[in-house]
């Protein structure tokens, strides 16, 4: 038994599927697909039950998942005590960020201030996705990452807040009737298709999504979880048939593509999230100390920003284009 055994192992459960799992760890699946079979001959256990479209760990599975994870730990553990032994301080600082759809530049500033603090220290920098993220950093192959949260302090990693991302609305078509309102309820759009993030590269996320809007009287008998960037999503918004989960930050960001899609409040409670920087409890990496003492000067904070067309001044511009349109209808000759 080797230590890619348990890396494919806790690939292929934390993705459900032998396909994702090659994807993340760039093999073939033939490959993953294998090496799982060796484990299980090896140990004697079947890990996994196959299913039609994807896997489920067995009773089994579920025991060796958490030593596995443990192991995979310790190994980077060791690794990572060697070098500091030999007193190696030209380690990067491996940072990984979500998909930050409007956040992008919260991540670059924040570089850009480490890097002007730390001008020696080198930086590695890494997309992933929350499942994926989550795993790198128990497994040490990043340092910190910068993603969204919606519970706080983290059930697992030590976390600093960089911004408060509560959702406080939604986009919809810019043609929709909602969309003349000043406000929404989320009831009103039972109708739509949610947009939402992937509910198997993103669970937590997904999952408090859902239990927010669930607890605040939507049921979405409609939904779609692939969230793509903004010019794909204002596509989808304004075709008239979907919304999504917003706050003003995101809306400035998909308003700057198209004024076919709008922002607009909902009239429950915002629904709790934050952009945080997590990290292990027992990092000792002297490169996370130094970004998260420079996160600590970044402020709490969201920019506001405003709709480009007020529901009233829309209604006042298709009067106008109505009332014009029938001035330029010159009936012909003898009608």
């Amino acid at each position: 038994m080797e230590l890619r055994h348990f890396r494919y192992f806790v690939a292929v459960a934390e993705e459900r599927s032998f396909v994702h799992a090659a994807r993340r760890l760039r093999v073939a699946q033939p490959a993953v697909s294998k090496q799982i079979r060796d484990l299980e001959r090896e140990i004697g256990v079947t890990l996994f039950e196959r299913l039609p479209r994807g896997v489920r760990l067995t009773r089994g599975g579920e025991a060796f998942l958490l030593r596995a994870r443990e192991a995979l730990e310790a190994a980077a553990c060791a690794a990572a005590r060697a070098r500091e032994a030999v007193g190696d301080v030209t380690s990067p600082l491996r940072l990984a960020h979500a998909p930050t759809i409007a956040y992008a530049p919260v991540v670059a500033d924040l570089l850009v201030a480490f890097r002007q603090a730390h001008p020696d220290a080198a930086v590695l920098v890494r997309r992933l996705n929350e499942l994926n993220e989550r795993a790198a950093l128990r497994e040490q192959r990043v340092d910190v990452v910068a993603t969204f949260v919606g519970t706080w302090p983290d059930p697992e990693f030590a976390g600093h807040r960089l911004l408060d991302a509560a959702f406080t609305g939604v986009l919809l078509p810019a043609g929709h009737p909602l969309a003349a309102r000043p406000q929404v309820s989320l009831r009103d759009l039972s109708c739509l298709t949610w947009l939402h993030v992937p509910s198997r590269s993103s669970p937590n996320v997904y999952r408090i999504q859902r239990t927010a809007v669930l607890s605040r009287g939507l049921v979405p008998t409609r939904h779609r979880g692939r969230w793509p960037d903004a010019p794909s999503a204002n596509v989808q918004l304004a075709a008239g048939g979907a919304w999504a989960l917003a706050n003003e930050t995101i809306a400035r960001y998909y308003g700057q593509v198209t004024a076919a899609v709008v922002y607009r409040p909902f009239v429950e409670a915002p629904i709790p999230f934050w952009f945080a920087l997590l990290w292990r409890h027992d990092s000792t990496s002297p490169h996370v100390r130094g970004i998260v003492e420079v996160a600590g000067r970044f402020p709490i904070a969201a920019p506001r920003v405003r709709s480009p067309l007020k529901p009233r001044r829309t209604r006042r511009l298709l009067v106008r284009t109505v009332a014009s349109s029938r001035r330029r209808i010159v009936p012909a000759p003898g009608a």
